[in-house]
């Protein structure tokens, strides 16, 4: 009895205004609105709720739930072909949440006709559930929050989305993995379709896709930073938007497709910006990106937006022959990765003394560099540690004439060191020397040499085990001793002749000494 007085209820007052607290609409359940209505608590939707094109259904509740199998009517025979009516959520106190019961994979679920946003906070899409809207999604104010999931804008075509900006537009999401905006049937007769995407509620940078292919559904996400393998790998900082573009196609036509992406300024690195005449819009292929010289993608102010941008924004475009189901883009100079922040020509270690080990090395050019990193390894640890940093003498970080650097470390370590140099750009590029071995200040003695056949082998400096060994004159070996905690040992009963004695790390097998030892007539 109760389904029956609801749907009264929006059948007889199908002009003013019909305020409803929670609503619920129960399987089977038929309820159509031929005027204005307001929802001001929440909506669950488990059969259908029908709207003709001039009616208005105001949402002001916290959550809208449509199950999977809820149908969103309009006035064509098969309630999902016309235009039906708009559900305009707005709230003024926090964001609304929307589980569409969509499924973009499948296709299937429930899907609004057309679809608002007025809420300054936006609207965030609930957790296993996509968002279908089959013709308008307007934009008036706020934004949507995709949350990891989907949204899908057309069914037959790629509908139309209305009002975004700078201000008001799809975030996708900051990291590698989230959700994708996708507009339905792309093809020639579709013009330019813009996907406005961004991935903060501050950081707009949406992308446009004109295809002349037969009719495909696309999709479009951004991402902040550039990686070297695309989703992995180091942070590319120096000649590049610190924006990636993934984008796809249904089914993988190799129709000419006009790509377009959009970026604010301030995402400029400080070198891409130098150098933005010979920006570019790069793929990135198999296990790189590509480097494209003498090329600036007809790099014009961004204009993919419905009102005055307030922000400054670049856009590039470039033709392909189809992008293919999940691509990356981002934007590049022909100066990205040519310029490492120093070449560093000249590099040594060496022990000045028991605990004081130099470095020094020499550059011949600077670019953009900030400091020089000290890395030390110990051979008993297994990664490099920073212990210091040195300021780049070149002025503003940038030089072409040599330069010489010199830094000593304390270390009275007692086994082998390892060191190397990091040179680091103001923009977090990097560059590493070879590494550079150092090992203990060894004091070794033999005494008496010459001698008549004993002596005794003496150290100082080093802890670690020792093998002690004498060699013929044809290389055979006549003794082997090993010096496990302790400073000297007596060698005896050498026949006369002349010897060669080697000191030899135990673990590391290092050479550590090397001396002739002279055995005379008794």
């Amino acid at each position: 009895m109760k389904r029956y007085l609801l749907i009264l209820c929006f059948l007889v007052l199908s002009i003013n205004i019909v305020a409803q607290n929670a609503a619920y609409i129960p399987p089977g359940g038929q309820v159509w609105s031929y005027g204005n209505v307001a929802f001001f608590g929440d909506v669950t939707n488990d059969g259908m709720l029908g709207s003709s094109p001039a009616s208005v259904l105001y949402f002001l509740g916290k959550q809208w739930t449509n199950s999977y199998t809820a149908l969103l009517s309009d006035e064509s025979p098969s309630g999902l072909k016309g235009t039906g009516g708009t559900f305009r959520f707005m709230r003024k106190n926090g964001q609304q949440i929307i589980a569409g019961g969509y499924n973009v994979a499948s296709k299937t679920g429930a899907s609004f006709p057309n679809l608002e946003v007025n809420n300054a906070n936006g609207v965030v899409l609930a957790d296993l559930h996509d968002l279908h809207v089959r013709n308008t999604l307007q934009l008036t104010n706020g934004h949507v929050f995709l949350n990891g999931w989907n949204v899908m804008v057309g069914t037959d075509n790629p509908g139309a989305i209305t009002g975004y900006s700078d201000q008001r537009f799809i975030v996708t999401g900051t990291e590698t993995a989230g959700g994708f905006l996708y507009r339905a049937k792309l093809n020639s007769s579709a013009g330019q379709v813009v996907f406005p995407v961004g991935t903060s509620a501050t950081n707009y940078a949406p992308a446009g896709v004109r295809y002349e292919g037969s009719a495909e559904d696309f999709k479009a996400r951004v991402f902040d930073s550039v990686f070297l393998q695309a989703i992995t790998g180091r942070t590319l900082l120096d000649s590049v938007v610190y924006k990636t573009w993934n984008l796809g196609q249904e089914g993988n036509g190799t129709g000419l497709t006009s790509v377009t992406l959009q970026h604010m300024d301030a995402d400029e690195a400080p070198e891409y910006n130098i150098n933005r005449s010979s920006s570019y819009i790069s793929r990135f292929i198999d296990t790189d990106w590509e480097m494209r010289k003498a090329v600036n993608d007809n790099m014009a102010p961004g204009t993919l937006t419905t009102q005055p941008m307030l922000q400054k924004a670049t856009m590039h475009s470039r033709g392909i022959a189809g992008i293919g189901g999940n691509i990356y883009f981002a934007k590049l100079t022909s100066l990205a990765y040519s310029y490492l922040p120093a070449d560093i020509i000249h590099f040594n270690a060496y022990r000045v003394s028991y605990s004081l080990v130099d470095l020094v090395w020499t550059t011949s050019r600077e670019t953009n560099n900030a400091v020089f990193e000290i890395e030390r390894m110990l051979d008993n640890e297994t990664a490099f540690k920073k212990i210091a940093t040195v300021p780049t003498k070149a002025p503003g970080g940038y030089s072409t004439t040599r330069l010489d650097y010199y830094y000593q470390d304390t270390n009275d370590y007692d086994g082998w060191s390892y060191y190397r140099i990091k040179a680091v750009s103001a923009t977090g590029k990097y560059v590493y020397t070879d590494v550079r071995e150092v090992g203990p200040l060894i004091q070794a003695t033999v005494f008496p040499n010459p001698n008549h056949g004993d002596f005794k082998v003496t150290v100082r400096g080093i802890k670690t085990p020792l093998i002690v060994q004498v060699f013929d004159t044809w290389g055979q070996q006549v003794r082997r001793l090993e010096m496990v905690n302790q400073s000297e040992v007596y060698i005896r009963d050498m026949p006369v002749g002349t010897y060669v004695l080697t000191l030899t790390h135990k673990e590391t097998k290092k050479q550590a000494y090397v001396c002739k030892v002279i055995v005379i007539d008794h």
